[in-house]
């Protein structure tokens, strides 16, 4: 999620749990500070390798195991900076810090990168697929309500966001069920026999309406939107198709070259979820599950292999013109490519 919102997040939930009695304002200093904490995890980088950032980002971190630590630490830093009080200690600062924490690993989980939240006894990354990164409609509630509880030293207002947040994720549940049981009822009228082997539902920006479906079938992924509005019937557009990676995909780097040991690493963060694309001698190996646009199978990073260069992470963020319009139509319902299901 965006920084934004583990902030709103990070001081409700300190406010919310303080001690009675305790500092107000020292409590939503350490929830911010610890809800933000986890994201100091972008700065571990190597100029060597270019994974890293995809390897450590939201690993240990944003684990419940690492929790504690960022709840000490917030605790002693916002306790130094409220020194001159006689009203803050740092053990009162420790459950809003740990609230914090946990408010910023549990938000992650609810989007679709994956989030380590069970290491070291774990090193799976679990993705809710719940809510998109950004979305205005979960944010701004709860950062209005963090504010006027810092503000009035009112903890019920903070109590309020948060359950807010809460509902708005439950939501976003519910919409997630829906757009993938429209996803394999479109399936079964399209043809019933069809032989479809991984599907993915993924929220897209802003919005719990339109979601971005990629599917597994004859070797090859597929994409489409499905629009679900609550009580009315899904709409599904389909979209583009990007062949998928194969051992025998051609001009692969040969087995044990640096090249096929980048693409392994690579595929542990993806879990397999590989697109294959050639583009002259060299080889585009992508993350299909993200992409700009819900019907784009142009992952959003890719792994580029060519003879005789370094094996790089491309990163397309790249819009054709009209594609916020193409994209706002989808949310509004009024594409033209539209199929409606009954």
């Amino acid at each position: 999620m965006d920084n934004v919102t583990h902030a709103a997040l990070g001081i409700a939930a300190g406010i919310a749990v303080r001690r009675a009695g305790a500092s107000l304002p020292a409590a939503a200093l350490a929830g911010l500070l610890a809800g933000e904490g986890p994201d100091l995890d972008v700065f571990i980088r190597s100029a060597g390798d270019p994974l890293v950032s995809f390897r450590w980002h939201r690993h240990f971190t944003h684990s419940f195991a690492f929790a504690p630590v960022w709840a000490v630490l917030a605790a002693l830093l916002s306790a130094w900076c409220f020194r001159r009080r006689p009203d803050v200690h740092w053990r009162d600062l420790l459950l809003p810090g740990l609230a914090g924490a946990l408010s910023h690993v549990l938000c992650d989980a609810c989007t679709s990168y994956g989030t380590m939240l069970l290491w070291p006894f774990d090193h799976g990354r679990y993705a809710w697929d719940c809510l998109p990164i950004i979305d205005l409609v979960a944010t701004l509630p709860v950062l209005v309500l963090a504010i006027l509880a810092w503000k009035r030293g009112a903890p019920r207002l903070a109590a309020y966001g948060l359950l807010w947040f809460t509902a708005y994720a439950l939501l976003g549940v519910w919409q997630h069920a829906r757009a993938e049981t429209a996803l394999r009822r479109w399936f079964e009228t399209e043809r019933a026999d069809r032989r479809v082997e991984r599907v993915a539902v993924k929220p897209t920006a802003l919005n719990l309406v339109v979601w971005r479906c990629v599917w597994l079938e004859a070797g090859r992924w597929h994409t489409a939107a499905v629009r679900v509005m609550p009580f009315t019937a899904p709409q599904v557009i389909v979209g583009e198709t990007r062949a998928a990676l194969t051992p025998t995909s051609p001009g692969l780097p040969a087995a044990g070259s640096p090249g096929a040991a980048f693409i392994a690493d690579f595929s542990r963060f993806t879990q397999g979820w590989n697109s294959f694309t050639a583009d002259g001698p060299a080889v585009l190996v992508g993350d299909i599950r993200f992409g700009m646009l819900p019907t784009s199978a142009r992952p959003l990073w890719s792994v580029r292999c060519e003879p005789g260069a370094p094996t790089t992470v491309v990163m397309d963020r790249s819009l054709r013109d009209g594609d916020w319009g193409r994209f706002g139509r989808m949310i509004a319902g009024t594409h033209p490519d539209f199929v409606t299901l009954r």
